[in-house]
């Protein structure tokens, strides 16, 4: 059933996967606050500085306690309360090489992507990994972001879409 899902009483409703690369950072994202973002309950950190898992890496629980943010995990990943994702990004947290999923719903037992959507994988204005959409779906997420050299992001949003590319000029290569 690609690009679309059912609701209550099996109606379709079809949806699109808007995505693109553009010039900024996860942090530029961030930072332009609730202008930009969309609501949101969780903010997911898979990967930080290219490096998977970061919830697990000592010095970060480290970093996260003597900055003051107060963060949950699973498997690895950073989960964090809208409040507590400007405070990470504020301390400077996010550095480059970074994911983040932005979901609509807390979930505890969140499962990030099984593929890497920073743009050293791929270019999201030439293709998304297969199941992107799917996922994004299923999880719940709102926005995803790759952050590395541009930003990839990805969302079934248009209107959150719109202001994205209105924001930050397309990165093309």
């Amino acid at each position: 059933m690609h690009g679309e899902r059912r609701e209550a009483g099996e109606r379709r409703v079809s949806v699109k996967l808007h995505c693109g690369r553009l010039k900024g950072s996860i942090a530029d994202v961030v930072d332009a606050g609730v202008d930009l973002l969309p609501g949101f309950e969780m903010a997911a950190i898979p990967v930080l500085d290219n490096a998977e898992r970061p919830a697990e890496w000592p010095a970060m629980r480290r970093r996260l306690r003597a900055e003051g943010v107060r963060a949950s995990s699973h498997r690895g990943v950073l989960l964090l309360e809208p409040g507590e994702l400007d405070r990470f990004s504020s301390v400077g947290l996010f550095a480059g090489w970074d994911e983040l999923f932005l979901t609509g719903e807390w979930n505890d037992e969140f499962e990030p992507f099984p593929g890497r959507v920073t743009p050293d994988v791929a270019d999201f204005d030439e293709a998304t990994p297969l199941g992107l959409e799917e996922w994004m779906l299923d999880a719940g997420c709102v926005l995803a972001l790759g952050d590395g050299d541009g930003l990839n992001f990805a969302t079934l949003d248009p209107i959150l879409a719109e202001r994205l590319t209105g924001r930050f000029t397309t990165a093309k290569r």
